[in-house]
């Protein structure tokens, strides 16, 4: 095999299980199933497809014309690129980051910040007496207030 071909199936493998997808044969070469990786979005809200590309260069190019395939090609999931940096020629990993759409960026990042205040309600609950039970539904119904203002 090819050292690019090495890397590519590394990077996928990697990401993947990383981020919990299934990967598609051939490396997404199927007409019936397209891209690298990616989830059902009949499972998560936060389905992602993936197209994957590394290097062992200094810089990666991504063109509108690239992220337009990969907007196609997720067919209704999110899409995402996962890029990775090789350090040499041994695939030692020298970075990974992931490009992704900034609209859906920040609905995930809105979504984990809901998910970081109703964790703190659902601590204290554990926590709590049964007298407290009434305070925390009344913090949980405010939560819930806010989300119906966005």
């Amino acid at each position: 095999m090819s050292l690019n071909k090495d890397m590519g199936d590394a990077h996928e493998r990697a990401f993947a299980e990383l981020l919990g997808q299934r990967q598609s044969r051939g490396s997404g070469n199927q007409w019936r199933d397209p891209i690298d990786a990616r989830h059902n979005r009949l499972d998560t809200d936060w389905a992602y497809a993936s197209d994957g590309k590394s290097t062992l260069k200094k810089s990666i190019s991504v063109s509108l014309a690239g992220w337009k395939k990969a907007v196609e090609q997720a067919g209704g999931e999110r899409p995402s690129m996962p890029l990775r940096f090789y350090a040499d020629g041994s695939l030692k990993v020298d970075a990974d980051l992931i490009l992704v759409d900034l609209l859906d960026f920040a609905e995930m990042r809105e979504a984990a910040e809901r998910w970081e205040k109703a964790r703190r309600i659902l601590a204290s609950l554990t926590e709590a007496k049964p007298r407290c039970i009434p305070v925390l539904v009344d913090l949980a119904r405010g939560l819930l207030a806010e989300e119906g203002h966005r």
